[in-house]
C-alpha cells in the first residue's frame, strides 16, 4: 500500500499540505508521499489523525466526486 496507488483521496489530502502546511504538517505529508509499500501502512493512521485534525488541507467535493468516479 502507497499514496499514489491506493489512496487516492488521501493523496488530495497529502499533496495540499505538503504544499500548504506548515513545517510539521508539510514534512509529515512529505514522508507519507515518499513512503515505501512497508512504512505507508505504518503512516496512515497518524495521517488519518491529521487529516481530521486539520481540515483546511481536505480536497474540495468536486474532486473528491471525480476520484471516486476514477476509482469507480
Amino acid at each position: 500500500m502507497i499514496a499514489q496507488e491506493d489512496d487516492p483521496e488521501l493523496l488530495e489530502w497529502l499533496a495540499k499540505a505538503h504544499t500548504d502546511g506548515g513545517g510539521f504538517v508539510s514534512n509529515l505529508a512529505h514522508a507519507a508521499l515518499v513512503a515505501d509499500e512497508e512504512n505507508y501502512p505504518l503512516m496512515r493512521p497518524l495521517i488519518l489523525i491529521m487529516r481530521k485534525k486539520y481540515p483546511a488541507y481536505e480536497p474540495s467535493d468536486q474532486v473528491k466526486q471525480e476520484i471516486r468516479e476514477r476509482v469507480s
